[in-house]
């Protein structure tokens, strides 16, 4: 009898998973950084297997990470900032989910997955919480350095990705410099809790911006650890068997959801719609970060323009302040020098920086005068106001002339025109008239009350005069901070109308400068300026540019001196 199992073909041996070429090139891979097939069998198994305790621990580590980076954004130091890299634990669960997509573990890709999620939800919730408690929403260095992500930042996650996957092949001492390296450099919890921060402070701006940075970071890591899995030979870990050993404690529900995705990827698009997930997240991010990029090398080019613009055209104390966003362009200038240099110098920087920026720059350029050209103003001031020349009186009694005047102005109208601070009664040579000088705080007395005036003074003294009105408003002379320049123009004028009164007069000068490097300029000016060097004018610091009259004194004032002797004055 004949044995027909010695004609019966054996069938071959099932062929590995992976094995050919691809096989052979990423052993060949793995084994230049030492790893084994069974190095990469207990890679896996490491992370399919739920330790017992690990959950807490690992929100434990990111609470910790999300106060510490939340309160080091909020007081902008980039040392506890770091901090929270180091502690925060959330790149785990990315690189998870990356090898999951490497491997095709369902299992693996959904735990890593929730986790991932609710970590997300818990750090920008919690986040938000810490804002509203503290008192600082101010947007600091640290907090606007993560609001506008660019292509470079793609290309920084991408890089530490990389050395996340090698921490991963490589765990242990040897790779434990490159693990805290790599958490620095990816940045992922900080950008969570900005976003944490615009939510707090309902700033939409600070939210999407770090929003982007977040995603960026993420999509790098996930597509670059799916490469650097599969390129590592991890594709031909059993992973149906190891799924197995380590699927207890899963709920049943995810478990049809596991079994679901296994099917899917174990078919033949399964390996291509893995890798094409992490791929076309990163295409997505990519076109807002490249036209992020454009933007600021704009701006760097506009920015720089400007710089060198102003360097050559101005001395570097003169202050000045260049806002480039958008495609826009505004400069604010100060300088020392005259309207002329002011027009000149307008006219070259619109010039220069449109020609760099591709836009009509809005330029606006105010000239503060030097100490000489204010002198020359004062000087011709003064000049102007300087009272005439007195002229022999046909009164004989100067002080009958007084008494006269002083009864005549004894209606003057206070609610009207405010107190009156002094009055001068002279006469010139050429046709007789007298003129009266009347000084008061108020509104000026207008036509009908200076009609008035002359008329009772004509009558009271029998002389034919002329009336000249010098009001001082009783309302403060003030402006914004930025208003600096013409406001000194203005309160020179009317600081130096007051000078030229005797120094009888019971009027003082109270002026108020603000503080900061952004108007030293114009403060230094005006103590430069012999205006304000009067007895009767005090400086003092405030919150704004302001000048206010008072018949009381702001410093002591001298003794009042003798009446002039060709005129007849007085002072209420």
């Amino acid at each position: 009898m004949s044995d027909d199992r010695a004609h019966t073909p054996i069938p071959p041996a099932p062929r590995p998973r992976g094995a050919g070429p691809v096989r052979s090139f990423t052993d060949a891979i793995a084994a230049r950084f030492g790893v084994t097939p069974a190095d990469r069998t207990t890679r896996v198994a490491t992370m399919l297997e739920r330790k017992q305790g690990s959950g807490p621990g690992y929100w434990l580590q990111l609470l910790l990470a999300m106060a510490i980076a939340t309160l080091g954004l909020v007081l902008g130091s980039g040392a506890v900032v770091i901090g929270a890299m180091l502690v925060s634990p959330l790149m785990t669960p990315i690189l998870a989910l990356g090898m999951g997509l490497a491997i095709g573990s369902p299992l693996l890709v959904l735990r890593s997955a929730v986790r991932v999620v609710a970590s997300v939800a818990v750090v920008v919730t919690c986040a938000a919480l810490v804002t509203l408690m503290v008192p600082i929403h101010e947007v600091t260095g640290e907090i606007s350095s993560r609001m506008s992500p660019t292509a470079l930042d793609l290309a920084i996650a991408s890089c530490c990705a990389v050395a996340g996957v090698y921490a991963v092949i490589r765990p242990g001492s040897d790779t434990a410099s490159t693990a805290a390296g790599t958490s620095i450099g990816i940045a992922l919890v900080p950008p969570l809790c900005v976003i944490g921060f615009g939510i707090g402070t309902t700033t939409l701006a600070i939210s999407s911006g770090a929003a982007l940075l977040f995603t960026a970071n993420f999509c790098a890591i996930l597509l670059f650890s799916v490469l650097g899995f599969l390129l590592l030979g991890y594709g031909s870990v059993p992973v149906a068997s190891l799924e197995r050993e380590h699927a207890e404690g899963s709920t049943p529900g995810g478990t049809r959801v596991a079994r679901r995705m296994s099917l899917f990827f174990a078919s033949k698009f399964g390996p291509a719609v893995r890798f094409a997930m992490p791929a076309l997240l990163v295409v997505a991010v990519y076109w807002p970060l490249r036209s992020a990029l454009v933007e600021v090398t704009w701006e760097v080019r506009v920015r720089a323009a400007a710089r060198d613009a102003l360097h050559e055209l101005i001395a570097p104390s003169v202050y000045s302040t260049v806002r480039i966003e958008r495609h826009e362009v505004s400069v604010r200038l100060v300088t020392v020098g005259s309207e002329a240099d002011a027009t000149r110098i307008q006219k070259v920087l619109t010039e220069r920086i449109a020609a760099a920026a591709g836009v009509e720059p809005s330029v606006e350029v105010l000239a503060v005068p030097d100490a000489k050209s204010l002198a020359q103003a004062e000087a011709s001031l003064r000049a102007q106001q300087r009272p005439t020349a007195p002229a022999p009186t046909s009164h004989a009694d100067l002080a009958l002339v007084r008494h006269d005047a002083q009864a005549a102005l004894a209606a003057w109208p206070t609610d009207v025109a405010g107190p009156l601070l002094a009055w001068k009664l002279s006469f010139a040579g050429g046709d007789g008239a007298g003129t009266v000088e009347v000084v008061h705080i108020g509104r000026p007395l207008g036509a009908a009350g200076e009609s008035l005036l002359v008329r009772s003074l004509s009558s009271a003294l029998h002389e034919e005069l002329h009336l000249r009105d010098v009001v001082f408003e009783a309302e403060p002379l003030t402006a914004a901070r930025r208003d600096g320049v013409v406001w000194l123009a203005r309160a020179t004028d009317a600081v130096s109308r007051m000078r030229a009164l005797p120094e009888k007069t019971k009027l003082f000068a109270c002026v108020e400068v603000p503080t900061g490097r952004d108007v030293d300029v114009v403060v230094s000016a005006l103590h430069g300026s012999a205006a304000f060097q009067d007895p009767r004018v005090v400086v003092a610091r405030g919150d704004a540019w302001a000048l206010r009259w008072s018949t009381t004194a702001c410093v002591t004032a001298a003794d009042a001196g003798a009446a002039d002797g060709g005129d007849a004055d007085a002072t209420p």
